[in-house]
C-alpha cells in the first residue's frame, strides 16, 4: 500500500496568522487533534497540535518549584482570563512545529508508519512535489487499517 491509499485528502488547514483561539475552536469543532499550517499557496509551513496550545509544567530556573509555561512565558494556573487573551492575540506561527517529517502520496505506507511510531507527531502531513499539503495521516488511520476499516 501507498500513503495515498490511506491518507485523508484535502485536510483542514490553518494559515500562519490564524490565532490560537481560532485553532482551538477548530480543534473542538472538528474533534481533530491538530492541523497543518500552510502558506497562501498551500505549502506546508508547520503543524499545530493540541499539545502546543496547552500550558506545560516546567521547573522554575534556580528553584525546586514547578510552574506553568504558556508560549514561553510563566502563567498563574488560575489566570484563565489572561490565557484566553493570549489565545486571542497569538498567531499559530508562534507555536507551530516547523521541523516536522512529511511523506509523499507515492511513498510506501510502511515509511509513514515508521514516522508515526518513532515521533510524537500525531498528524503526519502528506505533501506533493511542490510542498503543498494534499493529505494527512493520523495514528487513528493506522488503527483503522489494522482493524480492517481502512
Amino acid at each position: 500500500m501507498k500513503v495515498k491509499d490511506l491518507m485523508t485528502q484535502d485536510p483542514v488547514v490553518l494559515g500562519p496568522e490564524a490565532t490560537l483561539e481560532e485553532a482551538a475552536r477548530r480543534i473542538l469543532e472538528t474533534r481533530y487533534g491538530g492541523f497543518p499550517v500552510v502558506d497562501g499557496e498551500g505549502r506546508l509551513l508547520g503543524v499545530v497540535q493540541v499539545e502546543e496550545l496547552l500550558p506545560h509544567p516546567e521547573n522554575v530556573p534556580f528553584s525546586d518549584v514547578e510552574a506553568l509555561q504558556l508560549f514561553g512565558e510563566w502563567v498563574d494556573e488560575d489566570a484563565l482570563a489572561e490565557i484566553y487573551r493570549r489565545y486571542q492575540r497569538t498567531p499559530v506561527k508562534a507555536v507551530m512545529r516547523t521541523e516536522i517529517p512529511k511523506v509523499h502520496p507515492e511513498d510506501p505506507l510502511g515509511k509513514a508508519l515508521k514516522v508515526v511510531l518513532t515521533t510524537d507527531l500525531r498528524h503526519l502531513p502528506v505533501v506533493d512535489e511542490e510542498g503543498k499539503v494534499v493529505g494527512i495521516l493520523t495514528r487513528s488511520d493506522f488503527l483503522k487499517l489494522i482493524l480492517g476499516r481502512g
